[in-house]
């Protein structure tokens, strides 16, 4: 018979030493990402753009990097997770050194279009290699562990670059990222499991570093037919699509708090917006740990639905909010519901691919947050702009997920199969 102590050791290993430096690589390069996308905005406005301008610029990286989107997940399948990270870490790092330099428009612009490109490739390169390098029995368990390693950086990188900007230290705020991602760059060298799955499977005389097991067999043969019915699926994998279209519309209304809570704080005389995305942070902690458990007991759609549901409360209060004390409860709230959803989507987005086919799928799943914070992004620019500032532009926010959550019923609640983790 066996003891509840044999089966815990019969589990297999969750925090392998390459798995560390895959999170390691990720709160790296994510610090100096959030810094841009946080806090660039407020830096933008400090030199004279518009919210209108800013939104496009913003618009801009996103659609670069959706751009990227199509391709990546084919070059990381194809050409290797480390090459293509390091390739991703480079065209986001040089041009931090144009922004050093000048404050160009144009330039500003051509410049975060290259990061746009970087950030797309090293994300969903890191984010392929972490369920490589995970078990799949505990894939679903591991992917929001990963998540940790996001919000660690969400934690500090949004604060610091506010910081930075508002304290009139743009030169510090340019050094400090540069030096975030040769960071990262020098851990992602240090990683060469791929090298290794490779001659173990010359010595076993397989095919691939895949497995043979049925449903890996079956996800191949479903993909490679696919693949013949629409060239569209050469590049993007057909089975995260439902996640992704939940995924993408949910930033639709996130997205107003990367590029707008800064400048939106700061005009309302908020002294403490600095701390939003810090507060925001350590909650989405708790909620990532906890997301898979809960979702074990009351199902993985529910467990989305509630942190939508925390969504609304959040846009609701910013909204509203004239003081610290309603921003604080506000970031707490929304860290809250993205930490339930967000690992859950990711999971559900990339457990059913052939592990060939991996990089695809997390391309699929990050091209949607693209799709989502581009639209978002010019969208809610022009709403502030024209119909009544910052606060009709959260207002918005919270109403549109009335079409999130009908989509999630659709795409989740209806699903039996997309609604299960591993």
């Amino acid at each position: 018979m066996q003891t509840k102590e044999t089966a815990v050791a019969a589990r297999p290993k969750l925090w392998s030493f390459v798995f560390v430096r895959i999170g390691i690589i990720t709160s790296l390069s994510g610090v100096c990402t959030q810094m841009f996308m946080s806090a660039f905005p407020q830096y933008l406005q400090q030199n004279g753009f518009s919210a209108t301008q800013m939104g496009l610029v913003a618009s801009g990286y996103t659609v670069s990097a959706m751009i990227m989107r199509v391709f990546a997940g084919n070059l990381i399948d194809k050409r290797g997770r480390r090459n293509m990270c390091l390739l991703g870490l480079l065209l986001f790092g040089a041009p931090i050194c144009g922004f050093y330099f000048s404050s160009a428009a144009a330039l500003l612009v051509i410049l975060r279009l290259s990061q746009g490109f970087g950030s797309s490739l090293f994300g969903i390169a890191t984010g392929t290699m972490a369920p490589d390098v995970l078990p799949k029995e505990r894939m679903g368990e591991g992917i929001g562990y990963y998540g940790l390693f996001n919000s660690l950086a969400t934690a500090i990188g949004p604060a610091v670059g506010v910081a930075l900007l508002i304290g009139g230290r743009s030169d510090v705020f340019f050094i400090f990222g540069f030096i975030m991602i040769l960071a990262a760059a020098a851990v992602t060298l240090s990683v060469n499991y791929e090298k290794k799955q490779v001659k173990i499977s010359e010595k076993k005389d397989e095919t691939a570093a895949i497995g043979s097991s049925p449903e890996e067999q079956q996800a191949e043969a479903e993909a490679l037919e696919d693949e013949k019915r629409c060239f569209v699926w050469k590049f993007f994998d057909k089975k995260a699509i439902p996640a992704s279209i939940v995924a993408m519309l949910v930033t639709c209304s996130t997205t107003t708090i990367t590029n707008f809570v800064s400048p939106y704080g700061i005009s309302e005389g908020i002294t403490a917006i600095g701390s939003f995305f810090t507060v925001q942070a350590v909650f989405m902690i708790f909620a990532r740990v906890s997301s898979t458990k809960i979702a074990a007991r009351i199902g993985v759609f529910r467990t989305v639905l509630l942190g939508l549901a925390l969504d609304v409360v959040a846009m609701t209060l910013l909204a509203i909010m004239r003081e610290n004390t309603a921003m604080f409860l506000a970031a707490a709230i929304r860290g809250l519901g993205g930490g339930f959803y967000f690992p859950l989507l990711n999971t559900l987005a990339v457990q059913n691919a052939a592990k060939s086919r991996r990089g695809k799928a997390t391309s699929t799943y990050y091209a949607s947050y693209d799709i989502g914070a581009g639209i978002g992004a010019a969208f809610w620019g022009f709403i502030s702009d024209h119909f009544g500032g910052y606060r009709t532009v959260y207002a918005g926010a919270a109403l549109f997920y009335i079409v999130t959550i009908s989509s999630a019923y659709v795409c989740l609640g209806r699903n039996k199969q997309n609604s299960q983790i591993g």
